[in-house]
């Protein structure tokens, strides 16, 4: 590696005969409106102020000469030399005398005086950025503008620079004088060896630029350390981004990291882990792609709907997952689909399992059960399922079956519980659901009404300061009714009248609503012939229309009822530790993985040890400091075997734990052990079954 101070322009983009690669590991250029307009003043103050100005490290290697051509892959870099190249072309193009765009195309362009070394399209620039950026500078330098894509950060920043430079035009500088404000920009020269590494290089360097996100960390390392890369990048890398949009690819990522692996992972730590990953099951750089570029696939559904690939029923599905912002469900879907797409299961069983578990969303969110359950159990689901492989011969009532058994906060809501919750919660607040509810509601077997201009319409009007003919409608009691029954199912609507109709009269609003050109149906059809409007014809219509809700999203019951428990076992969370009380477990589930275990001394010990194994530091401080987790004499881990009440010790640790405590107070210690690790409590369940007092 050789390491020396360089020159952005006199040292890479000046010299004649070089071109930059930019390799296809690297992001696609993206720098933005703040960056580039803060290195253009730094380029005009350099040169008002005849100072250089350092802008961060270029690193490169050399790759092959080629008619005369030298060519070298940026490591490092990219985003400024793309920049300054940029800034170059805008430049060129608002010189004020031909001698200086005759300067500039000869910085630009490698220039062939004499027709010696066959230069070429692809050799001609000397810069070659990623495939679809070098395709938009292609027709930048070759100003076909009516064919630039005008969304590209190529063509955005050049436009951008083009304004710049006006504006200091207009101010009384040069062309010439910017040019050598360029010159005096400096950077950190850093050329590699043929022993250098290149990805472990590239991972140590603290760049200016815009910081790596996981996708790109990712992209980087299964392309740069592959001889084989353009092709890799062309059959799987560019499908991916095709198929998930860089606004969703983050998110992809980390949930194809926790669907292959145990537990869980964190942005923070998600490439890590993928590194791990790649080293334990020997993956090649291809086959990880391969498996990438197919959940991508799978994803791209989730997202956005495939219906060249599934049915139309099975997008109605996803739509409704999509639209309730059902993300959590997308780790247990991926192992469904993959099913399907192994004919496991048929198109049939895949819509039932869908429709479950929409229904079951949809009740979970109108029962106001809460959400952080979601992810452990959609993580664990599958494997918990169909542990017993004898179970897919019955695949969606083993599906039905099993969550219809949960007996901890993720039981499924029952018809009555629904109903209930349908007429009396507060709908409105959920605005998303409410809307997609009511729409489902009037789209029922006939043909769809277009809704993209309906909005939620309050029968009974928001405003508090009601008209005496509202007021004297609602009943002496006014002010309790409109509380109550304001934001229920059976005080709403769509309309696409919605300012219209505002605080108008009942009478006034059914004109309107008569009249409406959306055509509404079934959501007017309890209202339209109502002379008044209260809380006994609000609940009336609840009722109807929960039933309708319910006829829509049912649980469809398993025909071949499959048990998943063993006589008297039930699942339990910690948020109360009492339930342990008079227990014997059997296992517990810590973010996805399933450990047997026989005593809660033996599940505090196991739990312990796979903390320990994910982060041995936060264990290692409790002991050092004997942190006492629950109020007592002894710490919960510690050096000194003083500290605890047990002989007991960590598995190839110096740790020694305590364990002689009651069922309760060890839920106790988990809980807070689990806040020490940032582990959401819905992360960890357990199975235990009631004994005898005496048992103890």
């Amino acid at each position: 590696m050789e390491i020396e101070r360089g020159r952005i322009i006199n040292d890479f983009i000046e010299p004649n005969k070089k071109q930059y690669i930019i390799p296809v590991y690297q992001r696609n250029y993206e720098w933005s409106n703040e960056q580039c307009i803060k290195l253009f003043q730094d380029i005009v103050q350099a040169y008002k102020q005849d100072k250089p100005h350092f802008c961060g490290a270029i690193v490169y290697a050399y790759f092959k000469e080629e008619h005369n051509i030298s060519y070298y892959v940026l490591i490092d870099g990219q985003q400024r030399i793309t920049t300054v190249y940029l800034l170059l072309k805008a430049m060129r193009d608002l010189s004020e005398t031909s001698s200086t765009k005759e300067q500039i195309d000869e910085t630009l362009y490698n220039i062939d005086k004499f027709d010696t070394y066959d230069v070429t399209q692809q050799s001609k620039l000397k810069l070659k950025p990623v495939e679809s950026d070098n395709n938009q500078l292609y027709l930048l330098m070759e100003e076909k503008y009516d064919k630039i894509d005008k969304s590209t950060g190529i063509w955005k920043n050049y436009d951008l620079f083009s304004k710049l430079i006006k504006d200091e035009l207009a101010k009384g500088l040069t062309v010439k004088e910017i040019y050598k404000g360029l010159e005096k920009l400096i950077c950190a020269k850093i050329k590699l060896g043929n022993d250098d590494n290149p990805q472990e290089i590239f991972e140590r360097i603290n760049s200016t630029g815009v910081p790596l996100n996981l996708s790109d960390k990712i992209r980087n390392y299964v392309l740069m350390t592959d001889a084989n890369q353009e092709k890799l990048y062309k059959d799987y890398w560019l499908e991916i981004e095709s198929l998930i949009d860089k606004s969703n690819r983050i998110n992809f990522f980390q949930d194809y990291l926790n669907h292959i692996i145990d537990g869980f992972v964190k942005e923070n730590n998600a490439y890590d882990i993928f590194k791990q990953e790649f080293k334990n099951k020997k993956y090649t750089n291809e086959s990880v792609l391969k498996e990438m570029h197919h959940y991508a696939k799978i994803y791209h559904a989730f997202l956005y709907g495939d219906e060249k690939n599934y049915s139309k029923q099975t997008n109605k599905y996803l739509e409704g997952l999509r639209r309730l912002k059902q993300t959590t469900v997308y780790l247990f879907l991926f192992n469904i689909f993959d099913d399907f797409e192994k004919k496991i299961i048929t198109e049939e069983i895949l819509n039932k399992v869908l429709s479950f578990l929409l229904s079951y969303s949809i009740r979970r969110l109108i029962c106001d059960v809460a959400s952080n359950s979601l992810r452990g159990l959609y993580k664990t689901l599958y494997s918990r399922i169909f542990a017993n492989s004898d179970n897919k011969n019955y695949y969606y009532d083993s599906i039905s079956s099993f969550l219809l058994q949960l007996s901890t906060k993720d039981v499924v809501p029952n018809d009555a519980a629904f109903k209930q919750a349908l007429i009396e919660n507060n709908l409105y607040r959920k605005n998303a659901l409410c809307k997609y509810l009511l729409i489902s509601i009037e789209n029922q077997g006939k043909e769809t009404v277009e809704t993209s201009n309906l909005t939620i319409e309050h029968i009974m009007p928001q405003n508090k300061d009601l008209s005496e003919d509202w007021k004297k409608m609602l009943g002496e009691n006014w002010e309790l009714e409109r509380e109550k029954y304001l934001h229920t199912l059976g005080n709403l609507t769509l309309t696409g009248y919605n300012s219209e109709l505002g605080d108008k009269p009942f009478d006034k609003k059914l004109e309107l609503l008569d009249s409406n050109n959306t055509k509404i149906v079934f959501l007017y059809k309890d209202v339209k012939d109502c002379k008044e409007w209260n809380g006994d014809t609000i609940v009336n219509r609840a009722k109807n229309l929960s039933n309708t809700i319910i006829e829509l999203f049912p649980i469809e019951k398993p025909t071949h009822k499959i048990s998943f428990s063993s006589p008297g076992f039930k699942e339990y969370g910690i948020d109360n530790p009492d339930d342990a009380q008079y227990m014997k477990p059997n296992y517990f589930v810590l973010q996805g993985e399933k450990v047997e275990c026989s005593s809660f001394a033996l599940m505090f010990i196991l739990l312990s040890k796979r903390l320990y194994d994910q982060d041995n530091s936060i264990i290692e401080s409790l002991a050092k400091h004997n942190i006492h987790l629950v109020e007592g004499k002894y710490s919960a881990f510690s050096y000194e075997r003083k500290n605890v009440n047990t002989d007991s010790q960590l598995d190839n640790t110096d740790i020694f734990i305590s364990i002689k405590y009651s069922a309760p107070k060890i839920i106790k210690i988990i809980s807070k052990l689990l806040e020490y690790y940032e582990i959401d409590q819905s992360d960890f369940i357990y199975s235990a079954c009631k004994v005898s007092s005496k048992d103890f």
